[in-house]
């Protein structure tokens, strides 16, 4: 019985050690594994959510615009012209910053069939016939503006007489009695301009130089 009772001695001596060294030693703590204080945690309000601050969403960076497609260009022909109206229309080219060639036409070849009012006394007087003209339903007419035929009314000029004959016969039904058919053609021949890389808004504003040379024409052509 003194032996059980020694070992049971024993046994309760070795626990109470064990248990009095492990509440005594410090347990090593690793760098990010302290513990948080439960104290300083708690819940946010929905308010204080609304005024926590917000991630700004990155800004859409607006694509670059393409650039736009270069106007169209193609070739004009305009004439024809007597010798004496080349330097003008050459200098009106010269100003469009236009590369022209001329092409000379002989005096048979130079032949234009023309429509038109004979000119009128005064630039008041042709206006308001023109208004007149252009009240009976008539689209295309221009009080001219070339010293020859000022305040001439012009309606058209074709190379083909059957076109002249066409168009004033139309004129005469509609009211138009005045108007009248004529040849205009120069002993010496004509000139023409071959033009090149004209746009389309260039060519407008040519077409629009109608009245100070009557008898001229432009026109879209192949481009040789």
């Amino acid at each position: 019985m003194r032996w059980v009772a020694l070992i049971l001695l024993l046994l309760n001596v070795g626990l109470f050690g064990y248990f009095k060294l492990g509440a005594d030693s410090v347990v090593e703590v690793q760098a990010g594994h302290e513990p948080i204080a439960p104290d300083d945690i708690r819940l946010l309000t929905p308010d204080e959510l609304d005024r926590l601050p917000k991630k700004q969403k990155p800004v859409a960076t607006a694509p670059t615009p393409a650039a736009p497609p270069p106007p169209q260009t193609a070739c004009y022909e305009w004439g024809s012209f007597a010798a004496a109206n080349v330097p003008r229309a050459r200098n009106i080219l010269d100003k469009f910053s236009l590369h022209a060639d001329v092409h000379q036409t002989g005096s048979q070849e130079a032949t234009r069939y023309w429509v038109y009012i004979p000119p009128l006394a005064t630039p008041d007087k042709a206006q308001a016939k023109n208004a007149e003209v252009r009240a009976l339903g008539v689209d295309e007419s221009f009080v001219v503006q070339e010293p020859q035929w000022h305040n001439a009314i012009s309606f058209g000029v074709f190379k083909d007489e059957s076109l002249a004959t066409k168009l004033l016969n139309d004129l005469h039904a509609k009211g138009v009695k005045s108007a009248v058919k004529g040849v205009r053609n120069h002993e010496n021949g004509q000139s023409s301009f071959l033009i090149r890389d004209v746009t389309e808004a260039v060519a407008s504003d040519i077409g629009n130089l109608q009245p100070d040379f009557p008898g001229s024409e432009l026109k879209k052509v192949t481009c040789p």
